[in-house]
């Protein structure tokens, strides 16, 4: 039996079909005499009417389809003409094939216009569709009218190319005399007199009227309707709106672009697509955050993500983690599947997102799911992808000089400043048997090194032990379909991926999701949404982190191989084995029980840091349309997870100092929105219009963190469980936050002879995060306009610019309070009498005891207030062939939340208070060309550019203020008074009264002893510039993206000098003059010596081990030379695509298409930067972009998916 999609709609739902909502669109789009033909009109089953066909080719292709309305009344076509269509058929093969048997014909007056007229129309040169006055008089009209006629004639042509437009209709206003233009556009009218006004109207242009005025030839120029014509976009409530009529930005990105990606990772699809959107990846590990800012940092304190609302209700997009250590950060974000987004809409500006208030300020991200389509067919859509990946570039190591200092080796040392490795004698190492020595589980035997002979090096094998290539596969399944009535879309994804290091490092992903609407009639309808994500992954430790396997491998000597890193520890050949012991380079042996760091297998092999995650994210809409120009919504939702994390660290790492520990933590968050809104439209005559929009929202978020760590083992190898440790060793953590908000907001849009647009809006809100006696409610207003100055008859006939549009807009958008911050918080006391006596924990006795805490306050928090303008123009050359957006925007964020320090005598540290004063201002452009489209060949260029500068304005009094996210003891990132927001703060060189460095006596570069600003890694510019071919069944599909200007900390590359691992310290010159180290040895020329020369001002100087590891390295006090420019370009996505879909083919398969493709991310890097892909995050933070810290690489992926329509 065949299953259609009615088969599936009506049990699902359990609905009974009503009135259909194709008639009920013509309803409320035609006069009352047109409602009362179709009211008659029976439609036939599995037909459709052309009129909303045509709308849906309309929006699909973003083109207007003109034509006499009763050209098309009534008209219906069979389903299945529909369904055989080819899926990227092009418009005019669509045409072709939907009027094919009902001798209607188009044509195409110009680029993303088509004029449709009844055949045999055009070998009528007369205008022979003219109505017969005296057929159409009124039943009171008189018989005198005949021997009183007025003959005029003219012709009806396009405004943009003069083209004639056949159908039009003309009408004598206030009677029903007309007639219609021919195929030339020519017609001819008898009218009573010349003293009535001729109506001119066409589905796709702008209704003219036009007084006769003893006119007998009038000629008319028919102006493109920009609603028609223009990019639907979804506005901040949910509404679909064309672009055109707003005087706010905004960037669109559909689904397919997301998809085409290859990214499992929806904010990683989005990288190079939109302007003013800087999207900083952590890592290239399975399942990373990603950090996304829009138009530059807005607070310091609070959440700095956008806010995302996906079909009308806000989620949560959460970043776990945000510090320098530990694993890679993960976002709730990750949770929604690619493959379901149908588009993604960025709200950029303040009067764009102004409507949702407090949580605005950093930008509004509209994400809509895919949804059925009408059609009574079940649509079946398979795809699989493949991805193979590989890092990208990883820092250099050294493979000349083996482990020890000073030029001799020492199995034991720390660096790998030892030996020359080819002077070595050779053969098996000279070991000592009769003592210690460790037992790898393979039972290789390793005793303490008298004599080094080996000149093996296993700096390859070590990075193939660590690194493989990762992959993922990507199943996703959706069925779709409906009818008139009901709708539905389901979805299934899976994602199964390995990250490029080995061990621990996965990453799983299954969603569900359905979406369904249903029209009960005219006046009801019911959408509901519901998705279940689950996901689990298993995370390595890098970053600032000892435990961490790039820690490990970073420092690791050419001359020790990592392979055996786990066996038993014999203090004696006749002693007992401890077991589980762990080998490195720095515990060869594995004598100690807590090394200086973990051998990188042992990091990767060993800990254990997943994280297992539920979501439900649900939502139901009721729309009730009460009047035509009236509707009603209630809109509800309620997004809710459980994070289950589990951290695992064995007796023997160094997390723990060697005793183990164990953490398990559960992450509960919930989100409750409810919205009622109703919307108005109201026209005023046929050149003025007006939308009106009244709403309430309530939302209600709730955090609960809970966990316990226990700490010393009590037994080494006992399962994980709490019971392992004694009471003092463990720690639990109980965490819970709730904040509540509740806003009304209102907004009213104006237009004025489809040329002039005025949009208003204001929202007031409150919420329990703000202070008990600040105000109780804020305001956020916002307007904008915009004007399409093309509409002015002076330029209406330009062949070059034929659409222009001058913007502005003005809003207020805000950040709230952290939760409970307003009041002065106490905390559970821990009393210390080290080292002279034991911790007394205050809540392990009797009733327990609480401290107050050392910030106070704040009864008169409020919102940060974020106020910005912004101008801008929209233009479009060639016949829209040439499209390109510019817009300039200064915003300025007031009463921004910091941490003021307090004088001593109040007996706090610290308030949280509004005080600082932040500003951002820049420039926007994007561009889109389409250089060829002709037949089966279509080819277009597309960019965007973006310049923000940030600027602090104040901080209360101090000049600088720490950010979370950078990296402790090495390199902060601040805020500082006149300079860019998140400038990197460090050590620094000492300058002289010139600027050039000041040196020491052997002509080295000294040190500031106060710290300062050492570099700013905001870029200056970035952008992206792509290009798409198409040939026939093939696609391809070029992206480039780049940063320019923004600074980048190698603090790995400094650690790595301070251990002599790097390749720069494996470097060997020939001295031809005498030269001194750094402390200050001279050596004489024509030595040979580890090291390279450099001059710093005061002539060359030899930097060896013993500036490496003093001032030269990492660890020293002067971290700004480690800082270079961090410009990158690449090639960020290549994509091939080819697709099966001929009528014969589908004729065999029973398929309607398969389509082949193959992607490439990442393919080609150019950057100065040596070492790890300079696109970076350290802590997913804004402070933690462009600092590398033992970062995991980043990657290039192959990518080959396979996709089959039924």
């Amino acid at each position: 039996m065949k299953i259609t999609s009615k088969m599936l709609c009506y049990p699902i739902l359990g609905l009974i079909c009503s009135q259909s909502p194709v008639e009920a669109r013509i309803m409320a789009s035609f006069p009352k005499t047109a409602n009362v033909l179709l009211d008659a009109h029976q439609k036939r089953p599995n037909h459709v009417l052309l009129k909303d066909c045509l709308r849906d080719l309309e929006t699909k292709f973003n083109v207007s389809i003109a034509y006499q309305t009763e050209l098309l009344e009534n008209v219906e076509i069979d389903s299945k003409v529909i369904n055989s269509i080819e899926k990227d058929a092009s418009i005019e093969k669509r045409l072709d094939r939907i009027l094919k048997d009902l001798k209607i014909t188009y044509q195409k007056s110009r680029e993303g216009f088509y004029v449709l007229y009844k055949e045999g129309n055009s070998s009528n040169k007369q205008a022979g569709n003219t109505i017969n006055p005296s057929a159409l008089l009124k039943a009171d009209a008189t018989e005198s009218y005949q021997n009183k006629a007025f003959g005029i004639s003219g012709k009806v042509v396009d405004k943009v190319n003069g083209a004639a437009i056949p159908g039009v209709n003309i009408l004598l206003k206030g009677s029903n005399i007309g007639t219609t233009t021919d195929v030339d556009g020519a017609y001819r009218l008898d009218v009573p007199t010349t003293d009535g006004t001729l109506v001119y109207s066409y589905i796709g242009f702008v209704t003219q009227e036009i007084p006769i005025a003893n006119k007998s030839v009038i000629d008319v120029i028919l102006n493109e309707n920009v609603q028609a014509l223009s990019e639907v976009v979804v506005t901040a409530l949910g509404f679909k709106e064309a672009a055109d009529r707003l005087g706010s930005t905004s960037s669109k990105v559909s689904g397919d672009a997301i998809t085409k990606s290859g990214e499992t990772s929806l904010i990683n699809g989005l990288s190079g697509k939109a302007a003013g959107v800087q999207i900083s990846r952590a890592a290239a590990d399975p399942g990373a955050a990603s950090f996304i800012q829009i138009r530059g940092q807005n607070t310091l304190t609070g959440n700095t993500q956008p806010l995302v609302v996906v079909d009308g209700i806000p989620i949560s997009s959460t970043t776990e983690g945000g510090t320098s250590g530990g694993v890679v950060p993960q976002s709730r974000l990750n949770d929604i599947n690619p493959n379901d987004i149908a588009s993604m809409q960025i709200l950029k500006g303040a009067s764009a997102a102004a409507l949702w208030g407090s949580r605005a300020a950093n930008g509004v991200i509209l994400i809509t799911t895919k949804k059925g389509a009408e059609g009574n067919k079940m649509n079946i859509s398979f795809t699989s992808t493949y991805s193979a990946d590989q890092i990208n570039g990883y820092h250099p190591f050294q493979n000349k000089f083996g482990q020890g200092s000073a030029g001799l080796y020492n199995p034991n040392g720390a660096n790998a400043w030892g030996d020359k490795i080819d002077a070595r004698a050779g053969g098996a190492d000279d070991v000592n048997t009769t003592g210690q020595y460790f037992e790898a589980q393979d039972g290789t035997k390793y005793y303490p090194i008298i004599k080094k002979n080996s000149k093996e090096t296993y700096n390859q094998s070590n990075y193939d032990k660590v690194f493989r290539t990762g992959s993922y596969y990507d199943n996703a399944l959706s069925l779709s379909g409906g009818d008139q009535k009901t709708t539905f879309f389901f979805s299934i994804g899976d994602v199964r991926q390995k990250g490029v290091q080995r061990g621990n490092s996965t990453y799983n992903r299954t969603t569900l999701r359905f979406n369904a609407e249903r029209k009960f009639n005219d006046v009801v309808r019911l959408a509901i949404s519901t998705a279940y994500t689950k996901s689990y992954s298993d995370r390595i430790q890098r970053g600032n982190n000892l435990a961490g396997a790039m820690v490990g491998l970073a420092r690791n000597p050419a001359d020790f191989d990592i392979s055996d890193y786990k066996g038993s520890y014999y203090s004696s050949p006749t002693a007992s084995p401890i077991l589980g012991r762990q080998r490195g380079y720095r515990s060869y042996l594995g004598a100690v029980i807590n090394p200086a760091n973990n051998n990188a297998l042992w990091s990767l092999y060993e800990q254990q840091n997943s994280t297992d995650v539920n979501r439900f994210m649900n939502s139901a809409e009721l729309g009730i349309k009460p009047a035509k120009w009236l509707d009603i919504i209630a809109r509800a939702g309620l997004d809710t997870y459980t994070d289950e994390q589990i951290n695992y660290f064995p007796v023997n790492d160094i997390t723990g100092a060697g005793t183990g520990q164990y953490q398990e933590q559960t992450t509960r968050e919930a989100q409750v929105n409810g919205d009622l809104l109703a919307r108005a439209t109201k026209d005023f005559g046929s050149n003025f219009t007006s939308t009106y929009v009244l709403g309430f929202n309530i939302n209600n978020r709730k955090y609960n963190n809970m966990g316990v760590t226990i700490n010393n083992f009590l037994v080494a190898d006992a399962p994980a469980n709490f019971a392992n440790a004694t009471s003092l060793n463990r720690t639990p953590v109980n965490l819970k936050t709730e904040v509540r908000t509740i806003r009304t907001y209102a907004t009213a849009s104006f237009g004025a002879y489809d040329a002039l647009f005025l949009n208003l809006s204001a929202a007031a809100e409150s919420a329990s995060s703000f202070g008990a006696l600040s105000e109780k409610t804020f305001y956020y207003p916002s307007a904008d306009v915009a004007w399409l100055f093309t509409r002015l008859k002076s330029i209406e006939d330009n062949r070059v610019l034929n659409f222009g549009k001058l913007r502005a807009s003005y809003g207020v958008v805000g950040v709230q309070p952290l939760p409970y911050r307003s009041n002065t918080i106490f905390s559970s006391t821990v009393y210390s009498a080290n080292p002279w006596g034991d911790n007394l924990v205050g809540s392990q006795f009797g009733n327990g005891a609480y401290s107050q805490g050392a910030s106070l306050g704040d009864q008169y928090l409020k919102p940060e207030r974020k106020t910005e303008y912004e101008i801008g123009a929209d233009l479009r050359f060639f016949n829209s062939r040439l499209r390109t957006g510019l817009t300039y925007y200064n915003n300025k964020i007031r009463d921004v939340l910091v941490p003021v320090t307090l004088a001593p005598s109040t007996g706090f540290a610290t308030k949280y208070t509004n005080a600082a004063e932040l500003q951002n201002k820049g420039f926007e452009a994007d561009l889109t060309y389409d250089v060829i489209k002709k037949g089966d060949l279509t080819w277009s260029l597309r960019g965007n550019f973006t310049r923000n500068r940030s600027k602090v304005l104040d901080l209360a009094g101090t000049q600088s203020l720490y950010l979370v996210g950078g990296i402790e003891n090495f390199l902060d990132a601040r805020a500082v008074v006149g300079q860019p927001t998140g400038v990197f703060w460090s050590s620094k060189y000492a300058l002289n009264d010139d600027g050039t460095k000041k040196l020491d006596a052997n002509g080295f570069p000294t040190a500031d002893p106060v710290t300062g600003v050492v570099g700013d890694p905001n870029p200056d510019w970035i952008g992206g510039f792509g290009t798409s071919l198409s040939y026939k069944k093939f696609s391809l599909d070029v992206l480039f993206e780049t940063s320019q200007g923004g600074d980048y900390f190698s603090g790995t590359r400094g650690v790595m000098y301070n251990f002599g691992t790097h390749g720069d310290t494996g470097n060997e010159v020939t001295l031809t003059q005498d030269t001194k180290n750094y402390a200050g040895k001279t050596l004489t020329a024509g030595s040979t010596v580890r090291g390279n020369l450099q001059d710093f001002g005061a002539g060359p100087v030899l930097m060896d081990e013993s500036w490496y590891t003093t001032l030269g390295s990492g660890f020293g006090s002067l971290k700004e030379q480690f800082v270079e420019d961090g410009s990158w370009t690449r090639l960020r996505q290549l994509s091939l695509s080819y697709r099966l879909d001929s009528e014969k083919f589908r004729k065999v398969t029973k398929l309607q298409s398969i389509e082949f493709s193959a992607t490439g991310r990442n393919l080609i890097l150019w950057t100065k930067v040596v070492g790890i892909d300079p696109d970076t995050n350290l802590s997913g933070t804004p402070a933690g972009r462009n600092m590398d810290y033992f970062n995991s690489p980043g990657t290039r992926s192959y990518i080959f998916s396979l996709k089959v329509n039924y």
